[in-house]
């Protein structure tokens, strides 16, 4: 699928929108892979350009107390980690209030702690689910719907959510930069099953944060 100019791409400058972005899909994306820190309010204001925003919702992994207990357990770490780790709730809670407060409306879940089959500590908050509902419930009041994320999982909601007759957009990236980077790379599946696709590298002027 070809790339879309930025803010060229939309038919429709009157269409209702909603956009969903996968947080930790998209760091993996674009500042993991890409090295580019995301301006949240650039992100909103370019995708949604000139349409009827019906709601956008920003989906994330929380450290709540509980999951900082449980990483101190299963990693065996020292007070300096549960203050480091309780710093980065304090950060994290108040940029969600910014989120909140502009323009998005912030979906949490707690970070679950648990060693994988190879023994190693592993970090999970997994919202496919409320993501899931959250598209289709829309779906019928929208005219369009923007999925920020590479994820493949993701493939099945968009074929639903495309059979009602929303027009689909995928924003994530498939640059050899990222794959080198953090060895990621949007699922082509996912992106085929997309109306349309727009690399992250070809909107970085419009939506990267520069202080």
């Amino acid at each position: 699928m070809a790339n879309y100019k930025p803010r060229s791409y939309r038919s429709n400058s009157h269409s209702r929108l909603a956009i969903f972005v996968d947080a930790w899909n998209l760091k993996n994306a674009a500042f993991d892979g890409l090295g580019m820190r995301v301006d949240f309010t650039k992100l909103l204001d370019h995708l949604s350009n000139g349409a009827l925003l019906i709601r956008a919702y920003y989906y994330t992994g929380e450290w709540t107390r509980d999951s900082i207990e449980s990483y101190l357990q299963v990693s065996g770490k020292d007070q300096q980690t549960r203050e480091s780790l309780e710093e980065q709730l304090r950060a994290d809670r108040g940029f969600w209030r910014f989120l909140s407060r502009n323009g998005y409306k912030v979906v949490k879940k707690p970070v679950r702690v648990f060693r994988d089959r190879a023994g190693e500590i592993a970090l999970k908050a997994d919202l496919d689910l409320e993501l899931t509902i959250d598209m289709l419930t829309l779906a019928d009041r929208c005219d369009e719907q923007i999925l920020v994320s590479g994820d493949g999982d993701f493939v099945p909601l968009l074929n639903a959510v495309a059979a009602k007759g929303v027009r689909l957009t995928v924003v994530s990236t498939q640059s050899d930069q990222a794959r080198s980077s953090a060895n990621y790379r949007s699922s082509d599946e996912l992106l085929d099953a997309a109306d349309r696709f727009i690399d992250l590298e070809s909107i970085r002027p419009q939506i990267e944060r520069v202080t």
